[in-house]
């Protein structure tokens, strides 16, 4: 599930709490031959164990640290782990007919990887408190509990794809440094982290601050600068070693770079290397 497309559909719809409960099953327990409820989307939050949980047939291995989302009147099926019991809640909220067809999500089911954090549990735990309490100041607490849960929810799983992007894109970088020298391209990177071209370039650039076509040619461009100061290999062969086989092409975006050719570069490098 994308985060943003999720958090789009929180921010606009008119989510309202209904009700929350929970379960408990034994180690290799099957509960099987129902449905979620009807007119009412949930949010499935382990407790402890982990179980295998479908809905329409889907399955979603579940333990703490991850939520699951459901649509009105899907069939379901659970299989608690055999090593040990099963616990989980469900929060219930209701949107409107009329909201209903303008944001499918609410019929969905769909996973959210929020890792484990104790304010999901606990905002879960404060809510099925309050339910059970008499009097709409119970009431407004819930309701304020439950946006609480959303956001925690949200938030946990923004910082959770954020800290995955940014582990992938520091591979994607080790990436680029070990294969500078092939002809290597954005798109062939962004298929190597099986990761599509215009989303890999928009994490590359959230993580580095640079373009990714910027950061391969400044890289090639660099480790090229070292090769002219210290080798002394023709500019055409300095040019493949840095991924580039037309050497012109390889001179006009070095010049562009540094200002300067790369004949002229080294010539430079050799004169103040006398004065050092």
């Amino acid at each position: 599930m994308d985060i943003k497309h999720l958090i789009d559909y929180y921010a606009h719809a008119s989510v309202k709490f209904t009700d929350v409960f929970t379960n408990k099953m034994e180690p290799g327990q099957v509960d099987k031959g129902r449905t979620t409820a009807p007119g009412k989307c949930g949010l499935v939050v382990p407790l402890t164990g982990n179980a295998i949980f479908s809905f329409n047939g889907t399955p979603y291995a579940m333990e703490p640290g991850m939520v699951v989302h459901a649509g009105p009147q899907m069939p379901i099926e659970i299989k608690a782990s055999n090593e040990k019991g099963w616990e989980y809640a469900v929060v219930h909220y209701q949107l409107s007919t009329e909201e209903s067809t303008l944001y499918p999500l609410s019929t969905q089911h769909f996973l959210i990887n929020t890792g484990y954090h104790t304010k999901i549990i606990d905002y879960v735990q404060q809510l099925i408190e309050s339910q059970g309490m008499p009097g709409n100041m119970s009431i407004f607490k819930a309701k304020t509990l439950f946006m609480n849960l959303l956001e925690a929810i949200l938030m946990s799983a923004k910082v959770k794809v954020l800290d995955t992007a940014s582990d992938q894109m520091e591979q994607a970088l080790q990436y680029i440094h070990e294969n500078y020298a092939t002809q290597l391209s954005v798109s062939k990177i962004a298929e190597e982290f099986g990761v599509e071209r215009r989303r890999f370039a928009y994490l590359f650039e959230q993580h580095t601050g640079m373009n990714p076509s910027v950061y391969l040619t400044e890289y090639r461009i660099r480790r090229s600068k070292e090769l002219l100061k210290y080798d002394d290999s023709p500019v055409a062969e300095i040019a493949e070693c840095v991924g580039y086989i037309d050497c012109f092409y390889f001179s006009r975006v070095f010049k562009k770079c540094t200002g300067m050719s790369p004949t002229t570069y080294r010539k430079t490098m050799l004169e103040e290397a006398k004065y050092l």
